[in-house]
Order: structure tokens, then sequence, then C-alpha cells
């Protein structure tokens, strides 16, 4: 085996990684959608008879909720990846990390925009 032929196989990605990369893919784009989905509250029922609303009420803070978690998520994704094409080979658990973060910021995300844009 050359020298050549180690490196190729080196750059190879392993299988742990790809089945990592697009399960948080799926996650990121789950948590998203979610998000945007519940940013704007419609329907009748929503914040009816209450004046003034509560502050998950206000349009205007649920927009800025989901577009301050869409980012967190968006790095969270961006860090994920990295860390998983760098040392996934090393390291078996930064896969398993990286979709526990991604799930975890997802959640945070959609709870944040629907119920508690205050904190965002």
């Amino acid at each position: 085996m050359t020298a050549l032929d180690g490196m190729r196989a080196s750059a190879r990605p392993t299988a742990a990684m790809l089945v990592g990369i697009l399960i948080i893919t799926l996650l990121a784009l789950i948590a998203v959608g979610l998000i945007w989905w519940v940013a704007v509250p419609v329907g009748p029922e929503v914040c009816s008879l209450e004046l003034p609303g509560p502050r998950n009420c206000f349009v205007y803070d649920r927009l800025v909720a989901a577009t301050v978690w869409t980012i967190v998520i968006t790095l969270a994704y961006l860090a994920a990846i990295i860390a998983m094409v760098v040392l996934s080979r090393r390291r078996w658990w930064v896969v398993g990390a990286g979709i526990v973060l991604l799930l975890v910021v997802g959640v945070a995300g959609f709870v944040a925009a629907a119920w508690i844009p205050a904190l965002a």
C-alpha cells in the first residue's frame, strides 16, 4: 500500500459520520421548520380575550425569537458538522454528541419561539 492509498483511505467518510450528518441535518431542518411554524400565531383561538396579551402573543417578539434561534441552530449545526468531519474518525462519540447538541438546541429554540420569546 502506497502513501497515496493510505491518504485516500483516511479521507473516506465513515458510515457513522455519514449517518450522523444525515440525522443532524434532519434535526436542524425539522427544528427550524417548527420554530417558524409557531413564530406567527394563527387561528381564532390564539391569544383571544386577553388584552393586553402575554408576550408570546406579540408577533414581533415571536419573529425575533425565531430569528435568534434559527441563527443558534445554524451555528450549532455547522459546529457539529465540523466536529464530525475532523474528529469522528478518532473519536466515535463525537457523532452522538452532535446529535444530542442539535436535539437540545432544537427543543430549546422551539420552546423559546412558541412560549417564551422574551428570553430570546
